[in-house]
């Protein structure tokens, strides 16, 4: 009687446990789980509604976004071709080299939320080197595939935004 009750719990064991391994292989990750984590910047392209299109922040930007558990992020995004300050000194840049970081550089942070239903994240913009922005909530459209991720902008009047990210190793 014990062989026969070894032998069906075996033969159970074999037929059910693939299933439950595919089952589990099956499922996919929230995109909250999917998001997590630290990004790098590929590329920030602005699609303009007569078809044009604007590189902002050059053609190799440079930047990182953080999404971390407790709900917060921090994205930066800034120009890679930007000229050094002449004096070498931080806070003593020319009008021109002030002018010239605040325009190829853009940096923000807070807590975000997710919405399953349309893909998207909600950024509160608790601080930005954009003060506009601050206290702001921002929707933006997210795609994840594999190790990229897109995250859409789209601001009243038509344009679209699509900032792509490769997850960091």
């Amino acid at each position: 009687m014990k062989f026969r009750t070894i032998f069906a719990a075996c033969a159970i064991a074999i037929v059910g446990l693939p299933m439950i391994t595919f089952s589990v292989l099956g499922q996919q990750q929230s995109m909250k789980d999917q998001l997590l984590g630290t990004w790098t910047l590929l590329s920030w392209e602005q699609k303009k509604t007569d078809g044009s299109r604007i590189e902002r922040y050059g053609m190799n930007p440079k930047g990182i976004a953080f999404f971390d558990t407790g709900g917060r992020y921090i994205i930066t995004v800034m120009r890679s071709d930007r000229a050094k300050y002449a004096s070498n000194a931080l806070w003593q840049g020319t009008p021109e080299e002030n002018k010239e970081t605040a325009d190829g550089t853009i940096t923000y942070f807070g807590p975000y939320s997710i919405s399953e239903a349309d893909n998207s994240i909600t950024i509160h913009v608790e601080g930005s080197s954009f003060p506009n922005w601050n206290g702001t909530d921002q929707k933006r459209f997210v795609s994840i595939a594999g190790d990229r991720l897109t995250l859409t902008v789209r601001p009243p009047g038509g344009d679209v935004v699509d900032v792509t990210w490769k997850r960091a190793k």
